[in-house]
């Protein structure tokens, strides 16, 4: 997937695009990456549910965490299994 503009939107640093000749300086060195996004009221484990965003990426009340995460697990099994060497 190529990156383009588009998936500046939802950004917190978006409004660089919109107000700065050339729209916002992180978007040259990005490259499209997948994370998952967790909020801050989440409790993990976390249920590993990936999308294509840009290395850049902040939003506000949440995280965009890599797959490597030691609290990401791949299925419900797999977090039941965290769960209790957590406990």
């Amino acid at each position: 997937m190529a990156k383009d503009k588009t998936m500046c939107s939802g950004c917190h640093d978006d409004y660089y695009n919109r107000t700065q000749d050339g729209g916002c300086w992180m978007f040259a060195a990005a490259k499209v990456v997948e994370r998952m996004s967790v909020g801050t009221w989440q409790n993990p484990p976390y249920i590993w549910t990936p999308r294509k965003v840009l290395s850049c990426r902040t939003v506000q009340g949440s995280s965009l965490i890599k797959k490597d995460d030691p609290r990401v697990v791949k299925d419900d099994v797999a977090a039941e299994e965290w769960a209790a060497r957590t406990r």
